[in-house]
Protein backbone atom coordinates (compact mmCIF):
# COMPACT_ATOMS: atom_id res chain seq x y z
CA UNK A 1 0.00 0.00 0.00
CA UNK A 2 2.61 2.12 0.19
CA UNK A 3 3.36 1.94 -3.48
CA UNK A 4 -0.12 3.44 -3.86
CA UNK A 5 0.35 6.30 -1.24
CA UNK A 6 3.84 7.22 -1.84
CA UNK A 7 6.36 8.56 0.54
CA UNK A 8 5.35 12.66 -0.67
CA UNK A 9 1.76 12.32 1.16
CA UNK A 10 2.71 10.00 4.22
CA UNK A 11 2.36 6.16 4.77
CA UNK A 12 0.41 6.13 7.77
CA UNK A 13 -3.53 4.48 6.62
CA UNK A 14 -5.15 6.09 9.44
CA UNK A 15 -4.62 7.82 12.86
CA UNK A 16 -6.60 9.32 16.13
CA UNK A 17 -5.57 12.56 17.01
CA UNK A 18 -6.01 13.69 20.72
CA UNK A 19 -6.12 17.27 21.10
CA UNK A 20 -4.74 17.45 24.94
CA UNK A 21 -5.43 21.02 25.01
CA UNK A 22 -9.09 20.83 24.47
CA UNK A 23 -9.11 18.07 27.09
CA UNK A 24 -7.29 20.86 29.48
CA UNK A 25 -10.56 23.43 28.29
CA UNK A 26 -13.41 21.00 29.22
CA UNK A 27 -11.48 20.29 32.15
CA UNK A 28 -11.45 23.71 33.21
CA UNK A 29 -14.59 24.89 32.18
CA UNK A 30 -16.07 22.04 34.01
CA UNK A 31 -14.28 22.47 37.43
CA UNK A 32 -15.38 26.49 37.28
CA UNK A 33 -19.09 25.21 37.04
CA UNK A 34 -18.93 22.40 39.77
CA UNK A 35 -16.93 24.66 42.26
CA UNK A 36 -15.90 23.74 45.24
CA UNK A 37 -16.73 20.05 44.49
CA UNK A 38 -13.62 18.31 43.12
CA UNK A 39 -13.26 16.09 40.07
CA UNK A 40 -12.59 12.29 39.97
CA UNK A 41 -11.46 12.00 35.99
CA UNK A 42 -12.29 8.58 35.04
CA UNK A 43 -9.73 7.55 33.02
CA UNK A 44 -10.65 3.39 32.64
CA UNK A 45 -10.57 1.99 29.52
CA UNK A 46 -7.12 3.81 28.88
CA UNK A 47 -8.96 7.20 28.87
CA UNK A 48 -11.66 5.86 27.05
CA UNK A 49 -9.28 4.76 24.20
CA UNK A 50 -7.27 8.47 24.53
CA UNK A 51 -4.32 7.07 26.62
CA UNK A 52 -4.83 7.47 30.35
CA UNK A 53 -1.40 8.03 31.03
CA UNK A 54 -0.89 11.18 28.38
CA UNK A 55 -4.49 12.38 29.94
CA UNK A 56 -3.89 11.99 33.64
CA UNK A 57 -0.72 14.22 33.04
CA UNK A 58 -3.03 16.98 31.43
CA UNK A 59 -5.53 16.86 34.35
CA UNK A 60 -2.50 16.10 36.86
CA UNK A 61 -2.72 20.33 37.83
CA UNK A 62 -6.14 20.48 38.46
CA UNK A 63 -5.52 18.37 41.64
CA UNK A 64 -8.23 16.28 41.23
CA UNK A 65 -9.26 14.30 43.88
CA UNK A 66 -8.50 11.22 42.20
CA UNK A 67 -7.86 9.43 38.98
CA UNK A 68 -10.81 6.41 38.21
CA UNK A 69 -10.30 2.99 37.15
CA UNK A 70 -11.85 -0.04 36.55
CA UNK A 71 -9.06 -2.32 37.80
CA UNK A 72 -6.52 -2.96 39.70
CA UNK A 73 -4.03 -3.62 36.23
CA UNK A 74 -5.27 -0.44 34.94
CA UNK A 75 -4.20 1.59 38.26
CA UNK A 76 -0.92 -0.29 38.39
CA UNK A 77 -0.31 1.14 34.86
CA UNK A 78 -0.71 4.28 36.17
CA UNK A 79 1.46 3.91 38.63
CA UNK A 80 4.15 2.87 36.46
CA UNK A 81 3.55 5.92 33.77
CA UNK A 82 4.37 8.29 36.72
CA UNK A 83 1.12 9.25 37.98
CA UNK A 84 0.67 9.93 41.72
CA UNK A 85 -2.18 11.40 42.39
CA UNK A 86 -4.90 8.80 44.51
CA UNK A 87 -6.27 6.36 42.43
CA UNK A 88 -9.32 4.31 42.71
CA UNK A 89 -9.94 1.01 41.00
CA UNK A 90 -14.15 1.33 40.83
CA UNK A 91 -14.61 -2.40 39.26
CA UNK A 92 -14.75 -5.44 42.26
CA UNK A 93 -11.27 -6.26 43.25
CA UNK A 94 -10.94 -10.20 42.90
CA UNK A 95 -9.48 -12.50 45.73
CA UNK A 96 -6.07 -11.62 44.81
CA UNK A 97 -5.75 -8.57 44.42
CA UNK A 98 -5.18 -6.92 47.73
CA UNK A 99 -1.65 -7.42 48.44
CA UNK A 100 -1.24 -5.56 44.77
CA UNK A 101 -3.69 -2.19 46.11
CA UNK A 102 -1.75 -2.18 49.31
CA UNK A 103 1.91 -2.70 46.92
CA UNK A 104 0.78 0.38 44.62
CA UNK A 105 -1.60 2.48 46.97
CA UNK A 106 -4.68 1.77 45.03
CA UNK A 107 -7.47 2.53 46.75
CA UNK A 108 -10.75 -0.02 46.62
CA UNK A 109 -14.18 0.26 45.75
CA UNK A 110 -16.39 -1.91 47.96
CA UNK A 111 -19.59 -3.03 46.25
CA UNK A 112 -20.40 -5.96 48.35
CA UNK A 113 -20.46 -7.09 52.00
CA UNK A 114 -17.88 -10.32 51.10
CA UNK A 115 -15.24 -7.38 49.42
CA UNK A 116 -15.38 -5.77 52.33
CA UNK A 117 -14.38 -8.47 54.47
CA UNK A 118 -11.84 -9.67 52.42
CA UNK A 119 -9.99 -6.66 51.71
CA UNK A 120 -10.18 -5.36 55.36
CA UNK A 121 -8.54 -8.78 56.39
CA UNK A 122 -5.92 -8.43 53.88
CA UNK A 123 -4.88 -5.02 55.36
CA UNK A 124 -5.56 -5.95 58.69
CA UNK A 125 -2.87 -8.62 58.29
CA UNK A 126 -0.30 -6.85 56.48
CA UNK A 127 -0.66 -3.75 58.81
CA UNK A 128 -1.96 -1.35 56.25
CA UNK A 129 -4.97 0.56 55.81
CA UNK A 130 -6.79 0.32 52.95
CA UNK A 131 -8.90 3.59 51.66
CA UNK A 132 -12.10 2.25 50.67
CA UNK A 133 -15.28 3.73 48.76
CA UNK A 134 -18.66 2.10 49.72
CA UNK A 135 -21.29 1.85 46.86
CA UNK A 136 -24.78 2.41 47.54
CA UNK A 137 -26.71 0.69 45.04
CA UNK A 138 -29.54 3.39 44.58
CA UNK A 139 -31.36 1.74 41.53
CA UNK A 140 -28.73 0.06 38.92
CA UNK A 141 -28.11 -2.69 40.30
CA UNK A 142 -25.52 -4.05 39.09
CA UNK A 143 -23.86 -3.65 42.44
CA UNK A 144 -23.53 -2.14 45.95
CA UNK A 145 -25.16 -2.56 49.31
CA UNK A 146 -28.69 -1.81 48.75
CA UNK A 147 -30.09 1.71 50.30
CA UNK A 148 -33.31 0.13 51.23
CA UNK A 149 -31.20 -1.96 53.75
CA UNK A 150 -28.67 -0.23 55.22
CA UNK A 151 -29.64 -0.05 58.49
CA UNK A 152 -29.37 -3.92 58.50
CA UNK A 153 -25.66 -3.96 57.32
CA UNK A 154 -24.27 -0.78 58.65
CA UNK A 155 -23.27 -2.26 62.23
CA UNK A 156 -21.26 -4.68 60.34
CA UNK A 157 -19.65 -2.31 57.89
CA UNK A 158 -18.73 0.20 60.97
CA UNK A 159 -17.08 -2.89 62.44
CA UNK A 160 -15.15 -3.71 59.21
CA UNK A 161 -13.99 -0.66 58.97
CA UNK A 162 -12.23 0.30 61.89
CA UNK A 163 -10.60 -3.12 62.06
CA UNK A 164 -8.46 -2.45 58.53
CA UNK A 165 -9.69 0.60 56.16
CA UNK A 166 -10.06 3.87 56.32
CA UNK A 167 -13.56 4.93 54.63
CA UNK A 168 -13.10 7.21 52.34
CA UNK A 169 -16.05 8.04 50.45
CA UNK A 170 -19.49 7.01 49.56
CA UNK A 171 -20.94 7.29 46.34
CA UNK A 172 -23.57 5.46 43.89
CA UNK A 173 -24.09 5.45 40.20
CA UNK A 174 -27.07 6.94 38.45
CA UNK A 175 -28.53 4.22 35.54
CA UNK A 176 -30.07 7.17 33.51
CA UNK A 177 -29.15 10.34 34.17
CA UNK A 178 -29.30 11.26 30.48
CA UNK A 179 -32.35 10.65 29.83
CA UNK A 180 -34.84 10.10 33.05
CA UNK A 181 -35.24 13.29 35.34
CA UNK A 182 -37.51 11.56 37.66
CA UNK A 183 -35.44 8.37 38.13
CA UNK A 184 -31.83 10.61 38.38
CA UNK A 185 -33.93 12.73 41.39
CA UNK A 186 -35.48 9.56 43.17
CA UNK A 187 -31.93 8.33 43.07
CA UNK A 188 -30.37 11.35 44.55
CA UNK A 189 -32.90 11.13 47.33
CA UNK A 190 -32.33 7.55 47.91
CA UNK A 191 -28.67 8.08 48.43
CA UNK A 192 -29.14 11.41 50.51
CA UNK A 193 -31.35 8.88 52.75
CA UNK A 194 -28.73 6.14 52.91
CA UNK A 195 -26.17 8.80 54.04
CA UNK A 196 -28.10 10.07 57.02
CA UNK A 197 -29.13 6.51 58.04
CA UNK A 198 -25.16 5.35 57.84
CA UNK A 199 -24.44 8.69 59.60
CA UNK A 200 -27.15 7.56 62.40
CA UNK A 201 -25.09 4.23 62.82
CA UNK A 202 -22.01 6.09 63.58
CA UNK A 203 -20.55 5.82 59.91
CA UNK A 204 -19.72 9.15 58.63
CA UNK A 205 -17.75 9.51 55.47
CA UNK A 206 -15.15 12.50 54.62
CA UNK A 207 -16.82 12.85 51.08
CA UNK A 208 -20.19 11.89 48.50
CA UNK A 209 -20.09 11.66 45.12
CA UNK A 210 -22.88 10.62 42.34
CA UNK A 211 -22.34 12.58 39.65
CA UNK A 212 -21.84 11.72 36.15
CA UNK A 213 -21.11 13.47 33.15
CA UNK A 214 -24.80 13.62 32.37
CA UNK A 215 -25.81 14.42 35.88
CA UNK A 216 -22.83 17.06 36.20
CA UNK A 217 -24.82 19.14 33.55
CA UNK A 218 -28.40 18.95 35.61
CA UNK A 219 -26.60 20.91 38.17
CA UNK A 220 -25.36 21.88 41.41
CA UNK A 221 -28.12 19.65 43.64
CA UNK A 222 -25.69 16.88 41.97
CA UNK A 223 -22.40 17.62 42.34
CA UNK A 224 -22.25 17.17 45.97
CA UNK A 225 -18.68 16.54 47.48
CA UNK A 226 -17.05 15.26 44.45
CA UNK A 227 -18.05 14.50 40.67
CA UNK A 228 -17.20 11.52 38.24
CA UNK A 229 -16.45 13.40 34.83
CA UNK A 230 -15.34 11.00 31.91
CA UNK A 231 -16.87 11.15 28.81
CA UNK A 232 -17.60 15.29 28.93
CA UNK A 233 -13.71 15.77 29.35
CA UNK A 234 -13.20 13.91 26.09
CA UNK A 235 -15.68 15.67 24.26
CA UNK A 236 -18.97 14.22 24.57
CA UNK A 237 -22.43 15.32 25.35
CA UNK A 238 -22.13 18.09 23.20
CA UNK A 239 -25.53 19.78 22.21
CA UNK A 240 -27.27 17.84 24.67
CA UNK A 241 -27.26 19.81 28.00
CA UNK A 242 -30.19 21.48 28.52
CA UNK A 243 -29.53 23.16 32.15
CA UNK A 244 -26.35 24.90 30.40
CA UNK A 245 -24.56 24.24 33.82
CA UNK A 246 -21.53 23.47 31.61
CA UNK A 247 -21.20 24.66 27.98
CA UNK A 248 -20.57 22.35 24.85
CA UNK A 249 -17.39 20.31 25.34
CA UNK A 250 -14.53 21.03 22.56
CA UNK A 251 -13.86 18.05 20.55
CA UNK A 252 -11.01 15.81 21.19
CA UNK A 253 -10.73 13.07 19.23
CA UNK A 254 -10.20 13.51 15.41
CA UNK A 255 -9.79 10.31 13.15
CA UNK A 256 -7.82 11.00 10.24
CA UNK A 257 -7.51 8.60 7.54
CA UNK A 258 -5.85 8.55 4.33
CA UNK A 259 -7.40 7.88 0.54
CA UNK A 260 -5.99 4.63 -1.00
CA UNK A 261 -7.37 4.97 -4.80
CA UNK A 262 -9.69 7.41 -6.70
CA UNK A 263 -11.87 5.50 -9.66
CA UNK A 264 -14.79 6.59 -11.66
CA UNK A 265 -18.15 3.80 -11.44
CA UNK A 266 -20.69 3.94 -14.30
CA UNK A 267 -24.23 4.00 -13.70
CA UNK A 268 -25.61 0.64 -12.48
CA UNK A 269 -22.17 -0.52 -10.71
CA UNK A 270 -22.35 -2.32 -7.48
CA UNK A 271 -20.63 -1.23 -4.50
CA UNK A 272 -19.03 -3.02 -1.35
CA UNK A 273 -20.18 -6.47 0.16
CA UNK A 274 -23.72 -7.36 -0.21
CA UNK A 275 -24.08 -4.93 -3.49
CA UNK A 276 -26.45 -2.53 -0.61
CA UNK A 277 -25.37 0.62 -3.11
CA UNK A 278 -25.65 0.61 -6.43
CA UNK A 279 -24.42 4.36 -8.88
CA UNK A 280 -27.46 5.78 -10.13
CA UNK A 281 -25.15 8.14 -12.24
CA UNK A 282 -21.25 8.11 -12.99
CA UNK A 283 -19.72 8.94 -9.38
CA UNK A 284 -15.65 9.61 -8.26
CA UNK A 285 -15.41 6.51 -5.63
CA UNK A 286 -12.90 6.84 -2.84
CA UNK A 287 -11.55 3.78 -1.08
CA UNK A 288 -10.56 5.02 2.18
CA UNK A 289 -8.02 3.37 4.99
CA UNK A 290 -10.25 2.91 7.31
CA UNK A 291 -12.83 0.24 8.28
CA UNK A 292 -14.81 -1.42 11.63
CA UNK A 293 -11.46 -3.25 12.66
CA UNK A 294 -10.22 0.41 13.16
CA UNK A 295 -13.61 1.32 15.12
CA UNK A 296 -15.72 2.70 11.85
CA UNK A 297 -19.09 1.29 12.79
CA UNK A 298 -20.80 -1.45 10.55
CA UNK A 299 -23.68 0.45 11.17
CA UNK A 300 -23.04 3.37 9.43
CA UNK A 301 -22.94 1.98 6.03
CA UNK A 302 -24.68 3.38 3.45
CA UNK A 303 -25.69 5.79 5.49
CA UNK A 304 -22.73 7.82 7.47
CA UNK A 305 -20.62 10.70 5.82
CA UNK A 306 -17.10 11.59 6.10
CA UNK A 307 -15.27 14.86 5.29
CA UNK A 308 -12.95 15.67 2.58
CA UNK A 309 -12.12 19.34 3.01
CA UNK A 310 -14.49 20.45 4.64
CA UNK A 311 -17.42 18.99 2.69
CA UNK A 312 -19.22 16.07 3.47
CA UNK A 313 -18.84 13.07 1.30
CA UNK A 314 -21.46 9.99 1.55
CA UNK A 315 -20.10 6.32 2.20
CA UNK A 316 -21.44 4.00 0.05
CA UNK A 317 -22.19 0.86 0.78
CA UNK A 318 -20.97 -1.59 4.13
CA UNK A 319 -18.17 -0.48 5.78
CA UNK A 320 -15.57 -3.15 5.55
CA UNK A 321 -13.23 -4.33 8.13
CA UNK A 322 -10.15 -2.55 6.83
CA UNK A 323 -11.09 0.02 4.07
CA UNK A 324 -14.53 1.90 3.43
CA UNK A 325 -16.05 3.81 -0.21
CA UNK A 326 -17.27 6.86 -0.29
CA UNK A 327 -18.24 9.19 -3.43
CA UNK A 328 -16.08 12.89 -4.09
CA UNK A 329 -18.01 13.54 -6.76
CA UNK A 330 -18.65 16.36 -5.64
CA UNK A 331 -15.15 17.05 -4.60
CA UNK A 332 -12.50 18.11 -7.56
CA UNK A 333 -9.21 16.89 -7.11
CA UNK A 334 -9.12 13.92 -4.52
CA UNK A 335 -6.49 11.84 -4.69
CA UNK A 336 -4.77 8.84 -3.43
CA UNK A 337 -2.61 9.64 -0.25
CA UNK A 338 -5.34 13.03 0.67
CA UNK A 339 -6.92 13.25 4.20
CA UNK A 340 -10.12 12.05 4.79
CA UNK A 341 -11.82 13.12 8.60
CA UNK A 342 -13.70 10.36 9.62
CA UNK A 343 -14.45 12.13 13.28
CA UNK A 344 -13.82 15.53 14.59
CA UNK A 345 -13.55 18.98 12.81
CA UNK A 346 -12.23 20.06 9.25
CA UNK A 347 -12.36 23.00 7.89
CA UNK A 348 -15.91 24.49 9.64
CA UNK A 349 -17.59 20.99 9.28
CA UNK A 350 -17.86 17.99 12.42
CA UNK A 351 -18.62 14.66 12.40
CA UNK A 352 -19.69 13.93 15.99
CA UNK A 353 -19.13 11.59 18.00
CA UNK A 354 -23.08 11.76 18.53
CA UNK A 355 -23.58 11.19 14.58
CA UNK A 356 -22.06 8.00 14.44
CA UNK A 357 -23.88 6.79 17.32
CA UNK A 358 -26.70 7.81 16.58
CA UNK A 359 -26.56 6.38 13.05
CA UNK A 360 -25.19 2.85 14.90
CA UNK A 361 -28.19 2.79 16.98
CA UNK A 362 -25.67 2.74 19.83
CA UNK A 363 -23.73 5.37 22.68
CA UNK A 364 -20.83 7.91 22.09
CA UNK A 365 -18.86 5.83 24.88
CA UNK A 366 -18.71 2.88 22.61
CA UNK A 367 -17.49 4.36 19.67
CA UNK A 368 -14.85 6.36 21.43
CA UNK A 369 -13.56 3.31 23.01
CA UNK A 370 -14.04 1.39 20.14
CA UNK A 371 -11.24 4.06 18.44
CA UNK A 372 -8.31 3.91 20.03
CA UNK A 373 -6.93 0.59 20.54
CA UNK A 374 -6.73 0.27 16.94
CA UNK A 375 -5.41 3.25 16.18
CA UNK A 376 -1.89 4.82 16.14
CA UNK A 377 -2.26 8.18 18.50
CA UNK A 378 -1.23 11.44 17.85
CA UNK A 379 -1.02 14.09 20.38
CA UNK A 380 -0.75 17.40 19.61
CA UNK A 381 -2.45 21.06 20.90
CA UNK A 382 -3.84 23.88 18.98
CA UNK A 383 -1.20 24.17 16.76
CA UNK A 384 -1.31 23.55 12.90
CA UNK A 385 -2.40 20.06 12.09
CA UNK A 386 0.32 17.60 12.24
CA UNK A 387 0.72 14.88 9.90
CA UNK A 388 1.52 11.58 11.71
CA UNK A 389 5.12 11.33 10.06
CA UNK A 390 5.58 14.71 11.83
CA UNK A 391 4.36 13.76 15.08
CA UNK A 392 4.40 9.77 15.90
CA UNK A 393 7.29 10.50 18.30
CA UNK A 394 4.86 11.35 20.57
CA UNK A 395 2.55 8.79 19.99
CA UNK A 396 4.91 6.21 22.05
CA UNK A 397 5.25 3.85 19.60
CA UNK A 398 1.63 2.74 19.75
CA UNK A 399 1.86 2.45 16.09
CA UNK A 400 -0.04 -0.98 15.64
Amino acid sequence: MGDVIGERTGTTRAWLEVNLDAVVRNATRLTTAVRPARMIPMVKADAYGLGAPEIARALVPFDPYAFGVATVEEGVALRGAGIESRIIVFSPCGATDGPTLVEHDLDASILGMEGLERLTAIAAGQGARLGLHLEIDTGIGRAGLPASECAEWAPRVAELVAAGGRLETLYSHFHSSGTDDAATRHQLEQFEFASRRLEAEGIKAPLRHIANSDAIVRGRRYHLDLVRPGLYLYGGLRGRSSSRVVTDADPVARVCARVLEVRALSPGSTVSYGARYVTRRSERIATVAMGYASGLPWGVSNQGEMLVRGRRAPIRGAVCMDVSVIDVSRVSGVEAGDVITVLGEDEGEEITLNELARLDGTIEYEILTGLGRALPRVYRGDAERLEPEMAMSEANGRDR
